[in-house]
């Protein structure tokens, strides 16, 4: 990781004047501040998700600032803090929606991975509150660096942009965004037109005002794309020890039948090997109060939703994003 960074650095400082020549001498483009905001607790492709970030993460390639757990199965936070710990990053902040009437503990995997593998958090209590966790990853970073990854509802991110002044930060919440994110890549909805889990279930007003609202670039992983690439099976459970949370992860959501990769999709627009995996639509996405949506095409749009490319065989997708999740070289 050291040897890689140091490359990097040299490169760039090598090309600056050519490809930024509005940094000055010696300056790097930040690296993507990433906080990832996950419903970790129905389907096994959040872990999947959170896994790809982490190995990124060990490699340099990007800063994972936090995670937020937006859903309401209490054992989502430990087991995205065990996720952590096993990846040896313990420290990486876990925040949780605390103030929800009832939670249930509906998950396949998130009591065995939090009970099976070390974490720092002995309830969903001891996590940080959602939206302050929220307001600190976005205070303490300079510049419009922070990339917001979504792949649950989006209660918590409302929130976030609802929030006021407080002893975190003078700013507001829409604020924050508006001064700290670059983008937000949004796994949710139906493109061109549909209706889709993250966008409608449990909390669709929180999707029709988190699309209305924001003000900064989004890109949407719609269903349609992910459904296509099947990723979590044999490949994947040959590649891990059975001592892994990923392992354990699959094995218990469905004994590494494989399974759709939705989640998995948004975190491939960070990586380099996107531009050949994927084009764009360009226009206004619009989000009905049931929470179905559908797309207006608009040259001058603020938001996009990506495609997956034609060219490009959907077993490569898959075999780039299993090698992804189990940290082989991938480049």
């Amino acid at each position: 990781m050291l040897l890689k960074k140091i490359l990097y650095s040299l490169v760039v400082l090598l090309t600056v004047t050519f490809n930024h020549p509005a940094l000055g001498a010696g300056q790097l483009p930040p690296m993507p501040q990433v906080i990832l905001d996950a419903d970790l607790d129905s389907d096994v492709d959040d872990m999947g998700a959170l896994a790809m970030l982490l190995n990124m993460h060990k490699a340099g390639d990007i800063n994972l600032v936090g995670v937020i757990v937006t859903s309401d199965d209490p054992f989502a936070p430990a087991c995205a803090a065990a996720m952590n710990t096993f990846y040896g990053m313990p420290d990486i902040p876990v925040g949780y929606l605390k103030d929800q009437p009832r939670l249930t503990n509906h998950s396949r995997y998130t009591k065995f991975i939090s009970n099976e593998f070390p974490n720092k958090l002995s309830s969903w209590q001891d996590a940080h509150e959602a939206v302050s966790l929220y307001r600190q990853l976005l205070a303490q970073n300079t510049g419009e660096s922070v990339v917001i990854i979504t792949i649950g509802h989006l209660t918590s991110l409302q929130r976030l942009m609802e929030s006021q002044p407080d002893s975190v930060s003078p700013l507001s919440g829409k604020e924050l965004v508006n001064g700290k994110v670059k983008k937000w890549i949004c796994m949710g909805g139906h493109f061109p037109q549909g209706k889709e889990a993250n966008f409608y279930r449990p909390d669709p007003q929180s999707t029709v005002y988190c699309v209305q609202n924001w003000e900064k670039e989004v890109v949407f992983c719609g269903w349609e794309a992910g459904n296509k690439i099947i990723t979590g099976g044999n490949w994947l459970k040959n590649k891990l020890s059975s001592s892994h949370p990923l392992y354990r992860g699959y094995e218990l959501y469905n004994n590494f039948a494989g399974r759709q990769s939705w989640d998995q999709i948004a975190v491939l627009l960070l990586t380099d090997q996107s531009k050949d995996f994927f084009t764009f639509q360009k226009g206004n996405c619009i989000v009905h109060p049931d929470g179905s949506n559908s797309w207006q095409d608009a040259s001058n749009g603020k938001h996009k939703y990506l495609l997956l490319n034609p060219a490009v065989e959907n077993q490569t997708i898959t075999r780039f994003t299993d090698s992804l999740m189990v940290g082989v070289a991938h480049r």
